[in-house]
């Protein structure tokens, strides 16, 4: 796989581990190699004409009390790689034929989207349930390497706090809670975005200086995208049928999953962390960039469900 100098700024460091969490470990690198530079990017899908019939499933629907979600396997061997993404199973088409070439990787697609049924009210909590018992329900046995984008490294978090034994290792990308505010104190005015960039946390315990920056602020990769996955985004873009989570949901999960990993918060003891970031995010965004986020953020809060 070819991958381009400047986008090959990479550190991370581990404690000495067993055998076993070495190979975790450099299945974890290799992770962040197929990474580079080709970055999801379900957010560039634009509409198209609706299909007169929806496309085959990639993968097979699995019950997980009721209804049905979106399972995308490809490749053999352990530990299986689950994305847990922001969007969609086609976001990582870019992605999952590199880590499918040494291991089995699966790629999920919460209640609501693309192939999946609809649910109940969305929230992390249900996405956890949701991953846990599809995974079980295939056949799909632990531990596994979590792959967290966005908000899915929110997920990831939870997933782990309550599952502690079925994940061997994680990587982080553009984790959420680095784009997101801070619940408001109890009383005070609801807000979710100020007119500068949050700052960002602290690096996870176990990967002190894991932060890979990445070189792709004038490639969007979309185009890069195969045929057949670039088709898949059009067609679940014109379908206007998602069901993502508003700010306030998103808020929390946030905090579900510090109060859930209270007293060892980014920590994972001695399992493999990565944690992956774009360069843009360690830069102060423009004043204008600010205040577009900033009405975008606004216009997601009054999209809140009240029930």
């Amino acid at each position: 796989m070819e991958v381009r100098e400047e986008c090959m700024l990479a550190t991370c460091e581990k404690q000495p581990l067993s055998a076993t969490s070495d190979i975790v470990y450099c299945k974890c690198l290799t992770i962040i190699l197929a990474l580079l530079c080709v970055l999801p990017v379900g957010t560039l899908a634009q509409k198209a004409d609706t299909a007169q019939n929806p496309p085959a499933p990639l993968g097979k629907l699995f019950d997980v009390g009721g209804y049905r979600v979106h399972l995308y396997c490809t490749g053999t061997g352990s530990p299986t790689v689950v994305i847990l993404g922001a969007d969609y199973s086609f976001d990582w088409g870019l992605v999952q034929p590199e880590i499918a070439a040494i291991t089995q990787i699966c790629a999920y697609d919460h209640s609501g989207s693309a192939w999946s049924d609809k649910g109940p009210k969305d929230s992390c909590a249900l996405r956890v349930q949701e991953v846990h018992t599809a995974l079980k329900n295939a056949g799909i046995a632990g531990p596994y390497v979590l792959v967290g984008h966005s908000l899915g490294a929110v997920i990831t978090r939870l997933y782990a706090a309550q599952y502690p034994d079925e994940v061997a290792g994680a990587v982080f990308i553009d984790h959420a809670f680095a784009m997101i505010n801070r619940r408001p104190a109890s009383g005070a005015p609801a807000t979710t975005a100020t007119t500068t960039t949050p700052p960002m946390p602290p690096p996870p315990a176990s990967a002190p200086a894991g932060r890979i920056a990445l070189g792709m602020t004038d490639d969007p990769n979309f185009s890069k995208l195969p045929a057949r996955d670039i088709d898949l985004h059009r067609w679940w873009g014109a379908q206007a049928q998602g069901n993502p989570l508003s700010m306030a949901d998103m808020l929390d999960c946030i905090a579900q999953a510090d109060a859930s990993i209270k007293g060892q918060i980014y920590s994972f003891g001695d399992k493999p962390l990565v944690d992956v970031s774009a360069a843009g995010a360690l830069r102060p965004a423009p004043p204008a960039v600010a205040e577009e986020r900033a009405s975008k953020y606004a216009e997601l809060q009054t999209k809140t469900d009240p029930t």
